[in-house]
């Protein structure tokens, strides 16, 4: 079947073309790479022999002489100094895939005490506040390995990442990138929604993404932070917990007669769990008209002096503004 998609993990895919290359004698890089097309959009090469172990040992022995140019210490740079914004000199920094360690250098002489530079077949420190890395996931061959090891943050911690930007280099026409970035190394190709898509299958969110251009080629700096919990369970959590208070707001009424003011999908939804004594609902929504709801009828004003119920969210305070400005004097009780 050959390599999986690198994003989302599906054996689907359509090889679109062939690059052949010639590899020196003893070089575990592979003699030709297939760019295959994932049903999710991703673009990534593959070749049927090669492994992660071949890429690591490429990358050992061979790769990194002349790579340390102006530009890209200047993104390091930069990368360092924004690190010192985001955590203390006492957390666990660690710069996935950093080579030669030039930002622990750098981190180490502004007083952070606790920097790594890890290889991507390295150990990694168990809950790091940050981790960067910077430039290697458009060289990794088995994703699934390296999210493992980059999930490795405290909850709510950082990942700092930059890619090459396959959406911005893929209307390149320039004759000085005739290969755009379809070579021997890169064998990821991230537009921005891949990168998204991968960091929210790991547990990632977006804080905060640009382009900028390095060798002239086009590329997307991220932030992530680890989600403490997925989304789900969270809006779970919080609506459960605030229906439930308002619910039992509505059980300490007890059985004083009321009127209930607005019906909302709040209010449906917490009458539905425990309907007080209502003498009838006040809704002006001409869809009201009429209406019936639990064998208690809808009328579109007040008539006698019950405290009047309103149970909402977002448009509470305009319920009230509108009750007194039509001179309703009744008791309000907010839910």
């Amino acid at each position: 079947m050959g390599r999986i998609c690198p994003v989302c993990g599906s054996g689907k895919r359509d090889t679109w073309w062939r690059t052949d290359f010639l590899v020196p004698e003893g070089w575990t890089q592979p003699p030709y790479l297939d760019w295959c097309l994932c049903e999710c959009g991703m673009i990534y090469g593959d070749h049927p022999n090669i492994t992660q172990a071949d890429y690591d040992t490429y990358y050992i022995e061979r790769y990194g002489y002349g790579v340390g140019d102006e530009e890209s210490h200047k993104r390091l740079q930069d990368r360092a100094e924004l690190i010192t914004t985001m955590c203390d000199h006492e957390d666990v920094i660690v710069d996935y895939g950093g080579g030669d360690g030039y930002i622990e250098d750098i981190l180490r002489r502004r007083g952070f005490r606790h920097v790594h530079t890890v290889n991507c077949d390295g150990d990694m420190p168990d809950k790091a506040d940050i981790i960067i890395a910077e430039h290697v996931l458009e060289h990794v061959y088995d994703m699934k390995a390296t999210m493992k090891a980059l999930t490795r943050l405290r909850a709510g911690g950082y990942l700092i990442v930059d890619v090459p930007d396959a959406e911005e280099i893929a209307v390149c026409e320039s004759p000085a990138m005739p290969m755009l970035d379809y070579h021997q190394k890169h064998i990821n190709h991230f537009t921005q929604a891949d990168m998204l898509s991968l960091m929210h299958r790991n547990g990632f969110k977006i804080v905060r993404t640009d382009n900028y251009l390095e060798r002239n080629l086009t590329c997307r700096f991220y932030v992530f932070q680890s989600r403490v919990a997925e989304p789900y369970a969270l809006s779970r959590k919080f609506v459960q917990k605030n229906m439930a208070a308002k619910v039992e707001g509505l059980r300490a009424l007890g059985n004083e007669p009321v009127i209930v003011w607005g019906l909302g999908d709040i209010a449906m939804h917490c009458l539905s769990q425990h309907m007080p004594n209502v003498m009838y609902f006040v809704d002006n929504d001409p869809a009201y008209e009429g209406a019936v709801v639990a064998d208690i009828p809808v009328l579109d004003s007040v008539e006698d002096d019950y405290p009047i119920v309103i149970i909402a969210q977002s448009q509470k305070k305009k319920l009230i503004e509108n009750i007194r400005s039509i001179g309703v004097k009744n008791r309000i009780i907010e839910i």
